[in-house]
């Protein structure tokens, strides 16, 4: 595999509120000038590297960052992301047998970690994954044609490699150190998280997704693979051979010390409790524009909200004591009003999002403390 370079494009940061050290984490931040399409392959390396903050892959791969609107033919074909506009699709399987070529083709990303690991420390590896067969048929099919024999499959052997080095050159001796063996399947739209725990040996900054193993020991649900050899060898002109692939999009990836607390479950909370409390929508004082760490929670309620038309959810801001209560009142407003118009910026209709400053008047804990008053500057959001 070719050496992957990576420019260092954004100052290190301090952990992200949530705990999670990945930059760029739902691959929603894009450099200026991006060379981007909506709901659209990417044609080459290159493309994805001036495309994508904080992500990049050997410029003869061609993983696709999924831009997803809606085309000029209607809905997008590739699924939803699971949080935001965007996710990744990477080809985790295509066995050199099908295709003629000398090894086999994984596509494979690289992104960059917000700090260094603790030598010594363990970690918690999760990404939310989705096995999408109609694209894979979709995909190389715009390669190969639509006539040719292609046969989507779940595989394994999708796993997380670290590096210490931005210059890593990938071995074939290069084990990742989170791997998932068994074949990852899910439902039709359905975005599956998985998880585990390594402990880091060195200080890496850096790490690598996608398969780092061979197809001939990667597991798959394909049925007798030995019938589908024997037939490619037989086959002379490498487009007549049977096509075995495997598509994933990736999103919303986290790598957080092993002891922190997991992310909020939004969904979980609207459905049962009818009320969830942000915890990363903070404000600077006296002010209400957005922060960085409170947009995961706000792409998140996003798509609960997209997944269920139905709901109308009103915002409340709320604030401590201190100040007087007309500037509390009007802080508090403006601060629900800007998570509401950010929710409408992403598509949810303004019909179904209300929002109210609710300024001093509803504490849920004592103002004579810090912690107290840290508690009661929140934003909520109700189910109607």
């Amino acid at each position: 595999m070719k050496n992957i370079a990576f420019l260092l494009l954004l100052p290190l940061f301090a952990i992200a509120q949530d705990g999670n050290l990945v930059l760029n984490p739902g691959f929603e931040k894009l450099l200026s000038n991006a060379p981007l399409q909506p709901c659209s392959y990417i044609q080459n390396g290159e493309s994805f590297d001036k495309s994508l903050a904080n992500w990049t892959t050997d410029h003869s791969m061609t993983p696709d960052l999924i831009d997803w609107k809606s085309d000029q033919y209607g809905e997008c074909f590739f699924p939803k992301p699971h949080g935001g506009d965007r996710a990744v699709g990477i080809i985790t399987y295509h066995p050199r047998n099908d295709t003629g070529r000398n090894s086999d083709f994984h596509e494979i990303i690289q992104g960059q970690l917000r700090m260094p690991l603790t030598y010594g420390k363990k970690y918690r590896v999760e990404m939310y994954v989705n096995l999408s067969e109609a694209t894979a048929l979709h995909h190389l099919q715009s390669i190969y044609g639509e006539k040719r024999d292609i046969r989507p499959t779940a595989a394994g052997n999708l796993g997380v490699f670290f590096a210490y080095d931005k210059n890593h050159y990938l071995e074939r001796d290069d084990k990742p150190q989170f791997v998932v063996k068994e074949p990852i399947i899910t439902a039709k739209d359905e975005w599956k998280l998985i998880s585990g725990t390594f402990t880091a040996d060195r200080e890496y900054m850096y790490f690598f997704i996608g398969n780092f193993f061979k197809d001939e020991v990667t597991q798959t649900m394909l049925k007798n693979p030995s019938q589908i050899d024997s037939f490619n060898l037989r086959q002379n002109n490498g487009v007549d051979k049977i096509k075995r692939v495997a598509y994933y999009l990736i999103d919303d990836i986290r790598i957080v010390p092993a002891d922190a607390l997991p992310p909020p479950d939004i969904s979980t909370s609207l459905k049962t409790k009818k009320s969830y409390t942000f915890r990363n929508v903070n404000f600077e004082t006296g002010k209400w524009d957005l922060l960085p760490p409170a947009l995961p929670e706000l792409e998140n309620l996003a798509a609960f909200l997209k997944e269920n038309p139905k709901v109308k959810v009103e915002i409340g801001g709320h604030t401590d004591d201190v100040g007087n209560d007309a500037d509390n009142q009007s802080l508090s407003q403006n601060r629900a009003e800007t998570v509401a118009n950010y929710l409408i910026s992403k598509g949810i209709a303004n019909i179904r999002i209300t929002y109210k400053g609710y300024g001093e008047s509803q504490p849920i804990a004592p103002n004579t403390a810090a912690a107290g008053r840290l508690q009661n500057r929140r934003v909520e959001c109700k189910v109607l």
